[in-house]
């Protein structure tokens, strides 16, 4: 029997396992989840919930965890192996003029893009001002909705556009002869 938040058919977001690689980060990095929760500047409680999957982190949560635990932002969120480099400022900071410049390149009215991405025009142009952080799967979705990378949505990192789906033609069988 497949767990309920399984769907057959389609693929599973890639922000779906972000509590499984949380646990093996922090267990990497031989660190309580208490530990973890203080050496990023939440509640002691914080790890555990989304270690549990009880809460999606915001993108700029994920990147201070992932500073933290010395892996990439982008695989601890995504599962998007991205070399780790330490910088000085967020990458998560840029995120709202990523957002707003991609709208305009699509023409995508606030609206448009909000109803493409399955959440009110309103949660659009607060990001986009930088009037609100969105959440990992907020992120992927709109990345989804501009087809980007949604690493690159959220940090900047890695190539822009995702590469071309192959087509089921283009995987055929081996000639019989």
């Amino acid at each position: 029997m497949l767990p309920s938040a399984v769907v057959r058919g389609r693929r599973n977001p890639q922000h779906h396992a972000f509590a499984l690689r949380l646990a093996r980060a922090r267990k990497a990095a031989d660190m309580s989840g208490a530990a973890l929760s203080l050496a990023v500047g939440m509640t002691s409680n914080t790890a555990w919930s989304l270690e549990a999957g009880v809460r999606i982190p915001r993108v700029d949560t994920v990147e201070k965890l992932a500073k933290v635990l010395h892996v990439s932002p982008c695989m601890l969120a995504y599962g998007i192996e991205q070399p780790c480099e330490p910088v000085a400022e967020s990458l998560s900071a840029g995120l709202p003029a990523r957002l707003a410049q991609l709208r305009q390149e699509r023409v995508f009215s606030h609206r448009e893009l909000g109803r493409l991405a399955g959440m009110s025009h309103n949660f659009v142009r607060k990001t986009e001002t930088g009037a609100t952080v969105p959440t990992i799967a907020n992120v992927e979705a709109l990345a989804h909705a501009l087809k980007v990378s949604c690493c690159w949505l959220a940090y900047g990192v890695g190539d822009r556009d995702l590469p071309p789906r192959r087509s089921r033609s283009a995987v055929s069988s081996p000639d019989p002869r």
